[in-house]
């Protein structure tokens, strides 16, 4: 029982360094900065902040995902959408990469909602001569059923663990294609989870701890 206990805690530490991706990627943890990078303002019609301008973001990407019904169960998919905005704020759909195992569904509706940001994005006014900016967005499509995550499920999470390895070495390649992509990347992380519970399928955290 110890030894099956120091095995989960060890997939459990792999798993999370795999989580932060970009940490290694790229050297640190990117975020929107306002008046650094391009910044997202959606519709909204006040000056964001910092982190309110990435949350809109991570809202607009995630709000209205296809919920799978694995959802219900302990599978865990991830989505990986690497996308770049051009000086005008816009996306171009040839500019969207892809990699993952998330169900069709669920995929197209975050391609959608990708779209759907073109044009809502505001190019740093203390570097007029950046032309574009990249995102990279992560998409974990958590099984959401009681009990998922304990360690009756580490086969779930050492299978997760192996996509996230097999989808880092495709980002790499992907990433080594783009010239001085390190310098105007933003990585944002999202999951299922909020808008199961915004469609009011899981109760809120603070109701299931």
């Amino acid at each position: 029982m110890e030894h099956t206990a120091k095995i989960n805690l060890k997939n459990l530490i792999i798993l999370s360094s795999f989580l932060v991706l970009p940490l290694f990627v790229f050297g640190q943890y990117s975020k929107t900065k306002l008046g650094g990078v391009f910044s997202y303002k959606g519709n909204s019609s006040i000056k964001l902040t910092e982190d309110s301008s990435r949350q809109l973001l991570i809202n607009d990407l995630t709000t209205g995902v296809y919920l799978s019904s694995q959802n219900t169960s302990c599978r865990s998919d991830i989505g990986l959408y690497l996308f770049k905005v051009d000086s005008q704020g816009k996306i171009n759909k040839k500019d969207i990469e892809y990699f993952g195992t998330l169900v069709d569904s669920t995929h197209e509706s975050i391609l959608y909602n990708i779209n759907k940001t073109s044009g809502k994005y505001i190019k740093p006014t203390k570097n007029n001569r950046q032309k574009e900016h990249w995102y990279l967005f992560e998409y974990l499509s958590k099984g959401y059923k009681f009990g998922c995550y304990d360690h009756n499920f580490s086969n779930e999470l050492v299978r997760l663990e192996a996509q996230i390895s097999h989808f880092k070495i495709m980002i790499w390649s992907t990433l080594d294609k783009v010239k001085g992509i390190n310098k105007k990347l933003t990585f944002i992380d999202g999951s299922n989870y909020d808008e199961a519970i915004r469609k009011g399928l899981v109760p809120p955290p603070e109701v299931l701890y």
